[in-house]
């Protein structure tokens, strides 16, 4: 088994009320009104399917995309693993029959959320899509809008977000309760470290704003 680059529950330090501003204008960016787009890509989850599963329903019933890519291999780490693809846990929820008109893809090889992308590119080439909707949750939502950037960087992506619960936790994750709470500090912090480290060496598009929070957040917390 692999151990994480970075944990997923990291130590966080003491966050002052600026830096919980700070860190949630950084980690939850905001959803886009979503229109018609070329296809809809859906990063990997080990939970919250049934949530996953309802969000492409409400998109397709809408007619928004005939073109749906769901990606997700199976991670082998020290504190996760799953007995299928990530990627087909979210297929088993989803009713074909109601779609015939759609084409799905999947990738089953990914292992984080830069393979979710590149991975998917081996198998479906939208580097030159006009639109795409992605849906990803909410406090991972700007790592994911920018791993997409550096892949995609003419598309027009459009975000749609769920809050995830996840066990042994008694709320979910979102942009009003992740400070209530040392599960969702921690795992905002994480974000934070991802969103830093993988913008440094490149993995994900670093822009102006991204970095000048990265840097405010730093100095607030004397990392």
């Amino acid at each position: 088994m692999q151990k994480r680059e970075i944990d997923r529950n990291p130590k966080t330090p003491v966050l002052s009320d600026r830096a919980i501003v700070l860190l949630t204008q950084l980690c939850f960016r905001p959803d886009d009104q979503v229109e018609q787009a070329d296809l809809i890509f859906v990063f990997s989850t080990p939970m919250e399917v049934q949530i996953v599963s309802k969000i492409l329903d409400e998109l397709l019933l809408h007619g928004l995309s005939k073109q749906v890519f769901v990606t997700g291999g199976i991670p082998n780490f020290d504190d996760y693993t799953v007995a299928k693809p990530e990627s087909q846990l979210v297929l088993d929820m989803i009713h074909f029959s109601k779609y015939p008109n759609v084409k799905f893809y999947s990738e089953s090889t990914s292992k984080n959320t830069k393979e979710n992308v590149t991975e998917a590119l081996k198998v479906l080439d939208f580097a030159q899509y006009k639109k795409v909707i992605f849906v990803f949750k909410s406090h991972a939502a700007r790592r994911g809008y920018l791993t997409l950037k550096k892949y995609l960087p003419v598309t027009k992506l459009l975000q749609k977000t769920f809050s995830a619960q996840y066990a042994n936790t008694d709320r979910v994750l979102n942009q009003e309760t992740w400070h209530t709470y040392e599960f969702g500090k921690s795992r905002v912090w994480g974000e934070f470290m991802r969103i830093k480290e993988y913008g440094s060496r490149g993995d994900i598009a670093f822009d102006q704003e991204v970095s000048d929070l990265i840097d405010l957040i730093s100095k607030e917390v004397n990392e």
